[in-house]
C-alpha cells in the first residue's frame, strides 16, 4: 500500500501542493474493506493475548476522567507488563485502548511504515486507537508531527478548530493547561475505509457516538531544516574555516562586516543544497529502518539449492542502491553493503528493470550461468533478492 493508493482519488501532486504542512484533508466514499488487509480487531486480540506488551506503549485514555488512568489498574502486579484481561475490560468501561509502535509487531504495518518512510525519508510510526461508543479518549489538542488517520473499524466524529500553531514541533509542544482552542471550522465522521490527514499544529478532537471505533494514526516523525542544519553546521565546522569564526558584535567597518556575512551565507547556502543529495544522510536513514524481507531466513537455509532455473527478482527496488566506483560496484540494501566486480553491472541493470521473477539462466548479460548463480548467492546474503527455486 503506497501513498498514492492511500490518497486516491487525490493525486500526490495535489496533496503536496494544497495540503501537506498546510491544511487537513478528508478522503471519503471509498471501499469500506480498504484497510481489512492492514489491520483488524482480531489482529489486536492476537497481539494482546499472545505477546508480552508493556506500559506505556500500551495504555488507556479517557477524556471523561480528570486524571490519567493508573497503569497499576491494568498491568501485572509489580511490573509494567500489560494484563490482557484487565486491559481489554477497560474498553467496556469506556476507556480508549492505545497501542503504540505496532509496526514492530504486525508485518502489514511494518510494510506500510517502510513504504511511507521510503517516500518521505523521515521516520514513521503507528499508534492504534480502539475507542468504545459514546466516549472520547483525548481532549482538544494539536500534535507536533503530521498524521494520517486510517479508519479500519466502526466510525468516529472529528472536529477541526481555528487558531492553529503553524508547523508545531518540539519547540512548541502542546500545553493542555494554557491552550485555548478557536472556533470549530470543520466537522465530519470517518467511516471504515476513510482517510484523514492532519498537519502538525492543526487543533482537533474526536469522539464516538453510536459505534465503536478503531483507527490507525500513522505519524511522520520528521526532521526539520533547523534540526538538519544544526547537526550539519557543527559537523562541517571541523573542516570549514568561516564557520569557526566568532560572531562579530563588536565594532567593524561596514565592508569587513558585509564580506564576513557573505562568506558565511555562501557556506550555509551550499550546505543546504548538499543536504538534498547527501549520501551519508540517506545511508544513515536506511540504517535505522527494519527490513520487510520476510522469507530471508528460509532462503539462507536453502541457499545451496539455488541453480540456473531459480527465479529471482529484486525484493525492494526503492531500498536497492547501486554505486559505480572505479573497477567495482557497491550494492547497498538497508544498512548492508556488498562490493562486486564491474563485470556484474549488466546483470544488476537487467534485474533493476525486471518486475517479475526471472530464471537465472534467462538473464541476458556477459556472465555465464555459474557466475550468475555465484552473484545471486552473494546478493541473497544481504537480502536483496527474492528467490523461488
Amino acid at each position: 500500500m503506497n501513498l498514492q493508493e492511500i490518497l486516491h482519488p487525490v493525486t500526490t501532486d495535489t496533496f503536496f501542493e494544497k495540503y501537506f504542512e498546510k491544511k487537513h484533508l478528508v478522503i471519503k466514499n471509498r471501499d469500506r474493506k480498504f484497510f481489512d488487509k492492514l489491520l483488524s480487531v482480531k489482529d489486536l486480540d492476537s497481539i494482546l493475548f499472545s505477546l508480552t506488551n508493556h506500559h506505556p506503549d500500551f495504555r488507556l485514555a479517557d477524556h471523561s476522567k480528570t486524571e490519567k488512568p493508573n497503569a497499576k489498574e491494568y498491568t501485572i502486579k509489580d511490573s509494567d507488563i500489560i494484563d490482557p484481561l484487565k486491559f481489554s475490560n477497560a474498553f467496556e468501561n469506556g476507556s480508549t485502548l492505545v497501542m503504540s509502535g505496532l509496526q514492530n509487531k504486525i508485518y502489514s504495518l511494518r510494510k506500510l511504515t517502510n513504504e511511507l518512510e521510503t517516500f518521505f525519508k523521515h521516520r514513521v510510526q503507528t499508534n492504534i486507537y480502539l475507542t468504545p461508543k459514546k466516549s472520547q479518549g483525548f481532549s482538544t489538542h494539536y500534535d507536533t508531527h503530521d498524521v494520517f488517520i486510517f479508519q479500519f473499524e466502526g466510525s468516529k466524529h472529528w472536529r477541526i478548530y481555528d487558531q492553529p500553531v503553524p508547523l508545531a514541533d518540539k519547540t512548541t509542544p502542546f500545553d493542555k493547561e494554557t491552550f485555548v482552542p478557536g472556533n470549530i471550522i470543520d466537522e465530519f465522521t470517518l467511516e471504515e475505509g476513510d482517510v484523514l490527514y492532519i498537519p502538525r499544529g492543526i487543533v482537533h478532537d474526536a469522539y464516538c457516538t453510536h459505534q465503536n471505533s478503531g483507527h490507525i494514526t500513522t505519524g511522520i516523525i520528521g526532521k526539520t531544516w533547523a534540526e538538519h542544519l544544526a547537526e550539519v553546521l557543527i559537523e562541517k565546522s571541523k573542516s570549514i574555516l568561516p564557520l569557526r569564526k566568532f560572531t562579530k558584535f563588536h565594532m567593524m567597518n561596514e565592508e569587513e562586516k558585509n564580506n564576513e556575512i557573505k562568506e558565511v551565507t555562501d557556506v550555509v547556502i551550499n550546505l543546504i543544497k548538499e543536504l538534498q543529495q547527501d549520501e551519508e544522510i540517506i545511508d544513515d536513514f536506511y540504517s535505522r529502518q527494519k527490513s520487510i524481507a520476510q522469507g530471508q531466513l528460509s532462503q539462507m537455509v536453502n541457499i545451496d539449492r539455488i541453480d540456473k532455473d531459480s527465479k529471482i527478482k529484486i525484493r525492494e527496488k526503492n531500498k536497492f542502491r547501486m554505486i559505480k566506483n572505479c573497477e567495482k560496484i557497491d550494492v547497498k540494501f538497508y544498512d548492508l553493503k556488498l562490493s562486486m566486480p564491474i563485470q556484474c553491472e549488466l546483470f544488476l541493470n537487467t534485474l533493476i528493470v525486471q518486475d517479475k521473477p526471472l530464471p537465472i539462466h534467462k538473464i541476458n548479460c556477459n556472465l555465464d550461468d555459474e557466475s550468475k548463480i555465484l552473484v545471486t548467492k552473494q546478493l541473497s546474503k544481504i537480502g536483496v533478492l527474492d528467490i523461488a527455486s
